[in-house]
């Protein structure tokens, strides 16, 4: 029997269809793990597209023809930088060249920066750079001295740990490699930060020294960067060995073109050739995923999810659940996941433990709110007690009527307040607003619920104390 792929758009899937149904789900979660992969198959093309197309001729003059490059990859977080990169060098890896990945977050000196780029080029070049002979002459001239890292000692191995002035002996090495060079380097403005910045002047020192030859084999330095005012932090001598070449990325400018770019990743091609139901089953995805996309209350929840943040990444993590999700019993994309995806990227997730609140901390979360429409965004324990006892007084004097008995408020004592008082502290639930000096009392110091008043209503009602719902009501 035949799948009616215009009829049956709901599962389960016939065991035939498996096989493609595992293909593609893979492929999928493979593109969304890259998606910048998917963002140059587009009609028109996009500015990621072009500076793709910017730092791929770049590379290539790197690799192929021996040239010296330097260039600044500048766009907001998120808009594909990293990938991008990535994706150049996976084009030429056939060529093999060296790439040496320092980060600004990680290498914080240019210490720290030499020290990454010897061990590095020690794990693709399997050699020491620099003359070992050099280098035990230097260790031995300072061994008698404290404050000199002579050596670490990693997994069983002795490294000598090298002094900035090595910078100028080991980068113009990098040129007399038998393979070219890349340099990425992330946060490339915390490096202009590093006193001296003499990194950067001897890795663009070299690159502005490197002439097409024989001898030479290239060298690129690419940073990444979302500060738009990076080159400005460089100094002079720095700055005029710098090419000035900027590319910039940027997120999906619009809706249309997140949902077209999402429609690329969620119906990939080149997938299950070979499989004789590959048609039938390209129909009916194809099909699921057009009517998914056009349904409006999907097309809702983007639009809203977009208008908040237009990070593709969000976008992202939003598909890549809803793809996780699927089943061969439920193989198509849901309404219902969405909105569970989406809920989770927008808001945090909401506080199960609050339900089981005890009557005491509900007691004080209460005197809390009151508090808030008092006026007073911070309150003290002492605050929240003198609303408490208020509460108890008025309802001695006028006890709540029910099936002709009267149902007084619990009470509870100072003591039990202070401890339950704490243990709300202690969970973030009430946050301090101000230092706690050891003059101050700590049943004086000034906090602040960190729990709305809407999420408070909810937890009185599943309480199900009528007094506590009555008390919480006066709050309006």
């Amino acid at each position: 029997m035949k799948f009616d792929a215009s009829t049956n758009l709901s599962g389960p899937l016939p065991d035939y269809l498996l096989p493609c149904f595992n293909a593609y789900k893979h492929e999928i979660l493979k593109t969304l793990h890259s998606p910048s992969v998917a963002s140059s198959q587009t009609e028109s093309p996009s500015i990621n597209d072009i500076a793709a197309k910017q730092l791929t001729d770049l590379v290539d003059g790197t690799v192929l023809r021996a040239e010296g490059n330097s260039c600044l990859l500048l766009g907001p977080r998120g808009s594909g930088k990293s990938q991008m990169i990535d994706a150049c060098i996976e084009k030429v890896a056939f060529k093999r060249p060296i790439v040496l990945r320092l980060s600004g977050w990680v290498q914080t000196t240019d210490r720290h920066a030499l020290r990454e780029i010897a061990f590095q080029l020690l794990q693709q070049t399997g050699t020491a750079l620099l003359p070992d002979t050099e280098m035990h002459a230097e260790a031995e001239i300072d061994e008698e001295n404290p404050f000199l890292e002579v050596a670490d000692h990693l997994s069983g191995e002795s490294n000598l740990t090298l002094p900035p002035s090595h910078l100028h002996a080991l980068i113009p090495i990098l040129l007399t490699l038998s393979r070219p060079v890349i340099v990425v380097l992330d946060a490339f403005d915390l490096f202009a930060l590093h006193p001296r910045q003499s990194l950067l002047y001897c890795l663009l020192d070299t690159v502005q020294n490197c002439r097409a030859s024989s001898e030479n084999r290239g060298i690129a330095v690419v940073g990444i960067t979302s500060r738009v005012d990076s080159v400005q932090l460089l100094e002079k001598r720095v700055k005029s060995r710098f090419s000035g070449r900027t590319i910039r990325t940027a997120p999906p400018g619009s809706l249309q073109e997140s949902l077209a770019m999402a429609k690329i990743i969620m119906q990939p091609s080149g997938v299950c050739e070979g499989d004789t139901h590959k048609e039938e089953w390209k129909q009916w995805w194809n099909e699921g995923v057009q009517k998914f996309l056009e349904d409006n209350e999907v097309a809702t929840i983007l639009n809203e999810t977009f208008g908040l943040s237009r990070d593709f990444k969000i976008m992202i993590r939003m598909l890549t659940r809803c793809v996780t999700q699927l089943t061969p019993n439920q193989p198509n994309l849901s309404l219902k996941a969405v909105i569970a995806s989406a809920e989770i990227q927008r808001s945090r997730p909401r506080r199960k433990h609050l339900d089981n609140l005890p009557y005491p901390a509900l007691c004080l979360l209460i005197a809390s709110a009151h508090a808030d429409t008092g006026g007073h965004k911070s309150f003290t324990f002492e605050m929240l007690y003198e609303t408490y006892k208020d509460q108890v007084r008025a309802l001695v004097s006028a006890p709540v009527q029910f099936n002709g008995g009267s149902i007084g408020m619990m009470r509870c004592p100072r003591e039990v307040l202070i401890s339950t008082f704490e243990d709300l502290v202690a969970v973030k639930i009430f946050t301090c607003t101000m230092a706690s000096p050891s003059i101050i009392a700590k049943q004086f110091i000034k906090y602040r619920c960190a729990v709305d008043r809407h999420d408070i209503k909810g937890i009185v009602e599943k309480a199900g104390s009528t007094n506590l719902k009555k008390w919480l009501n006066k709050s309006q």
